[in-house]
């Protein structure tokens, strides 16, 4: 089983969703329409994940690669990818159902995208595109503002973006870290940086970095990394920068800190398994497994379609 801070957050909010996405979900058991089901479902996104998603490929798939090869890059650039893969996805997502078991996205590229809003709002909102597209410019805009964050990447050996940072936690469990960003400087600390694109930008993810930061030190060493690497987690400089806020929070972990997050992640980890007791897909029943306590957080998940149905498997 993999551990990763994001399923944490959602086993703890709801272990039904957790028991979708993580156990049933799988978009290669084409002879199974429920797992196929699940899988297409779980790419269902808010348009506030889907905008802050695409401000990540753009960070991850165009701004990195250029800084790496010292090829210029500017925000007309930036924002000229951005609008293109705004316009395509959200074509898509309009004109494709994550009922759709045919529905193949590995066949669509970066113009595949599916909200939530479509399958389950009838659509989305008046002028809520109009907003999430300016908020991916005021996001890339404040991105190339930031002249501290600007520096720290141009002045790196090179930036590694969202690459999968994994480690065994316990037996038969692996802890999985997806960094937005590692930069890493010669002689000097590497850095972890996350991008958050929140319109009110008040969410502390020290938690979340401090994770990152333990599995930077503990992972599997990684071609692209200097070599013979090693570092320990109170080293790691860890920047979260709020891109609609234009704001950067600098995270300096302690001792103590690091120790929290490290019985957050063990203690995390240990509930889901003792819960799985090391059970898959033809072991597990959704029964066994807490549905979410609040309404509110079955109105805005992607497997209602399914949950709600009664479709329960085994």
């Amino acid at each position: 089983m993999k551990w990763s801070y994001s399923a944490s957050r959602s086993f703890k909010q709801c272990q039904r969703q957790w028991y979708y996405k993580n156990i049933i979900a799988n978009g290669r058991a084409k002879a199974d329409p429920v797992r196929k089901q699940a899988y297409l479902l779980s790419k269902l996104q808010s348009v506030s994940a889907w905008r802050g998603k695409i401000v990540d490929d753009i960070i991850s798939k165009m701004i990195v690669p250029c800084l790496n090869r010292k090829a210029q890059i500017t925000l007309k650039m930036a924002k000229l990818r951005a609008r293109e893969l705004f316009d395509n996805q959200l074509a898509f997502a309009k004109s494709h159902s994550a009922l759709d078991l045919d529905l193949q996205p590995s066949k669509h590229g970066d113009s595949f995208a599916l909200l939530y809003a479509v399958q389950y709002d009838g659509g989305v909102r008046d002028g809520e595109t109009e907003a999430a597209w300016h908020e991916i410019e005021s996001a890339l805009g404040n991105l190339f503002a930031l002249g501290a964050i600007k520096d720290l990447l141009k002045s790196s050996d090179y930036v590694v973006a969202q690459r999968a940072l994994t480690f065994a936690v316990m037996d038969g469990i692996t802890t999985l870290a997806y960094p937005d960003a590692i930069a890493f400087r010669h002689q000097e600390p590497p850095v972890i940086l996350d991008w958050k694109v929140h319109v009110f930008g008040q969410n502390d993810a020290w938690l979340q970095l401090a994770i990152y930061a333990i599995a930077l030190s503990r992972c599997g060493a990684h071609k692209d990394f200097p070599e013979g690497f090693k570092v320990e987690p109170s080293s790691v400089k860890l920047y979260e920068a709020q891109l609609l806020t234009n704001a950067v929070r600098e995270h300096c972990l302690d001792g103590e800190q690091i120790e929290e997050a490290e019985e957050y992640l063990i203690s995390s980890a240990y509930e889901i398994a003792c819960l799985t007791e090391g059970g898959g897909y033809s072991d597990l029943n959704v029964e066994d497994f807490r549905p979410a306590l609040h309404a509110e957080i079955c109105q805005r998940c992607a497997f209602r379609a399914i949950c709600w149905e009664g479709q329960h498997v085994h």
